[in-house]
């Protein structure tokens, strides 16, 4: 376990990480709060610090997962000053990718190609149209092929008062709770593993964007209860620190969210080295997680629960490698990396 409550700075982490590690088992953990990358070796002590918050070259607004391209530097991509930036793996500032466009959550594979959602908003009478394209990109980021997209409506606020705002605040919430959002990963052989969990089915796609498999499962819906509700609160009020969201705006809006009845499909998944397939089907925090396993082929293994922690804000805040298990946990508020043996 990497992190503390207090003491050094460089082992404290704000309320928003993410990690990786590199194929030597060193861990690199992008922290948003602070806009810093902070690397540890192997047995968790700290080593270097890359970046700082800022707009020039090597400087951070917001931090993604780093990730590691085919000469095993790391890149990271920061979304406010959009673009994607290089280091060695030493901190050395090596060049950056500027987007034209707001692309999120990109993977570059071996041939430098990116999958990533490219995110457009725009506004349409009254209401704003918010499009996500999942697709592979070229260097250039000319779409090559669209593996899903998706359009959500937002109302537009219709009223200045309190109870209007908490209308329209409740609105936007009640889109992100419990709702199905896509997850995609790129496999080690730039094979494109994407679902959208209002049904249990996860699509392969090739290197160049071609559909191979579908992995699907019949499965008894999860149905959302009252404590799942709570939790959902609990994560969602944090995101409204300005001042405009006054303790009763916010009450009032989190009384008028909206549930679905079920939860989706599944929450997220992963891959495993050996070409196995862990689907996160649900997780209750300070509880368990609920997995299912899939062999190479997209047969199905297995079902079982464990106590390792799963956290669904992020895509990769769970993930496999050099024979480890890899998490992000909470605990008491506080954030620490986590690795299992498994």
């Amino acid at each position: 376990s990497i992190g503390e409550v207090e003491g050094d700075e460089n082992y404290m982490f704000g309320t928003s990480i993410v990690f990786n590690t590199d194929e030597d088992g060193n861990f690199y953990v992008a922290d948003s709060d602070n806009n810093r990358i902070l690397k540890y070796n192997p047995q968790g002590k700290y080593l270097l610090t890359i970046g700082r918050k800022g707009q020039g070259p090597g400087e951070f607004q917001s931090l993604s997962v780093p990730r590691f391209d085919k000469d095993k530097n790391l890149y990271v991509t920061d979304s406010i000053n959009n673009r994607i930036s290089f280091f060695d793996k030493n901190g050395k500032y090596l060049k950056q990718i500027q987007m034209q466009e707001r692309y999120f959550d990109p993977y570059i594979n071996s041939r430098g190609f990116i999958v990533a959602n490219k995110w457009n908003m725009f506004q349409e009478a009254n209401v704003n149209k918010q499009i996500s394209t999942y697709g592979l990109f070229d260097d250039k980021f000319n779409l090559v092929a669209e593996l899903y997209k998706d359009e959500i409506e937002i109302s537009m606020l219709a009223g200045r008062d309190e109870s209007s705002i908490a209308d329209s605040l409740a609105k936007a919430i009640s889109l992100t709770a419990f709702r199905p959002q896509v997850r995609y990963e790129l496999a080690n052989n730039d094979f494109i593993y994407l679902g959208y969990p209002d049904k249990y089915e996860i699509n392969i796609y090739s290197p160049e964007g071609k559909l191979m498999k579908k992995i699907t499962r019949d499965y008894n819906p999860i149905a959302v209860n009252e404590k799942d509700k709570d939790n959902f609160v609990k994560m969602a009020i944090d995101g409204f620190s300005a001042p405009i969201f006054t303790e009763e705006l916010k009450k009032k809006a989190f009384q008028k969210i909206k549930y679905p009845k079920y939860k989706p499909a599944y929450q997220n998944f992963t891959l495993m080295e050996n070409g196995w397939l862990a689907v996160i089907v649900d997780s209750i925090e300070d509880e368990y997680t609920l997995f299912d396993i899939f062999d190479q082929e997209g047969k199905y293994i297995a079902n079982f629960r464990t106590t390792i922690s799963a956290e669904m804000m992020f895509s990769e805040s769970l993930f496999f490698k050099n024979g480890k298990a890899y998490g992000v946990a909470t605990e008491d508020d506080y954030k620490f990396v986590k690795r299992y043996n498994f």
